[in-house]
């Protein structure tokens, strides 16, 4: 064998390697899941539910994506627990995680509320162009000149239909015609508008029901993971055995040690109190 052939790798050195390939894969499934949630979420529009709407439907879809990178960071801890900055960054993905999985089920009232919010609006803007028609009749139906008519045709949404400037049809007879063309219209726009409202409330409905399933599952996915310290259980285990809420409640009953020492020395003694 000649003395300058390279070493064959060590099971720990390629164990080794495998952990570092795992790291980096995590990294890098991390800043496309940032990334693509940066590019949606900007521009900023906190008040606008279709931009919440937008949000949440991101989150929800790459939300996997972040998953696969802890789990991968995960299995590099547990092939290389000795390295120092897995290990740091092990820790800092139980702590986020801890909190993700809280976002990911606020995610949940965030969607009921944007989706009410634009069925809402995509509703007041059918009412509004309805409106307009039926207010483009009345205005033909009491006009008293020809550009009395004109200007009510301008009420129209959109664009409205080109009109000659004089004609030599009694005004009557114009009104008539219009009023006829608009009201056959206005009934089929109302029935259209009706149909298509329950359209989209059945299927928000149906989308609502995956995106809350997809909430769910995420947040199940990640308080697996997540832990605020280290030697405290998983916000899962927490959940499942009921210790999450039991904690707070203690906390909300459990007076302050200043305020309990303070009632200790105001109580009398018992023995004190014997005669």
């Amino acid at each position: 064998m000649s003395p300058h052939a390279d070493p064959q790798p060590t099971a720990d050195s390629y164990i080794e390697d495998v952990a570092s390939a795992l790291n980096w894969g995590a990294i890098l499934l991390f800043v496309l899941f940032l990334m693509g949630i940066i590019g949606s979420a900007w521009p900023v529009r906190l008040i606008d539910p279709l931009w919440l709407q937008s949000v949440g439907d991101k989150l929800l879809a790459s939300g996997p994506i972040a998953m696969v990178g802890a789990v991968l960071l995960l299995l590099a801890k547990i092939l290389d627990p000795q390295s120092a900055p897995i290990g740091n960054r092990v820790t800092l993905l139980r702590r986020l995680s801890f909190w993700i999985a809280f976002g990911f089920l606020l995610l949940i009232p965030l969607q009921i509320y944007s989706g009410i919010s634009l069925l809402r609006q995509f509703r007041a803007n059918d009412t509004r162009e309805l409106n307009a028609y039926i207010a483009t009749t009345r205005a033909i139906e009491s006009a008293r000149s020809y550009d009395d008519i004109l200007k009510a045709m301008r009420l129209l949404p959109g664009q409205a239909p080109a009109l000659p400037a004089s004609i030599d049809v009694p005004l009557e007879v114009v009104k008539t015609k219009l009023s006829n063309d608009l009201n056959p219209f206005i009934k089929r726009y109302q029935n259209s508008s009706d149909a298509l409202g329950m359209k989209r409330l059945n299927d928000w409905f149906v989308q609502l029901a995956r995106n809350v399933i997809a909430a769910l599952l995420l947040f199940f996915s990640f308080a697996a993971i997540g832990k605020r310290f280290a030697y405290q259980p998983t916000l899962l285990q927490s959940v499942l055995s009921g210790r999450l809420l039991s904690a707070f409640g203690s906390r909300r009953h459990q007076a302050p040690p200043e305020m309990d020492a303070a009632m200790r020395m105001m109580m009398p003694d018992d023995s004190e109190s014997r005669p």
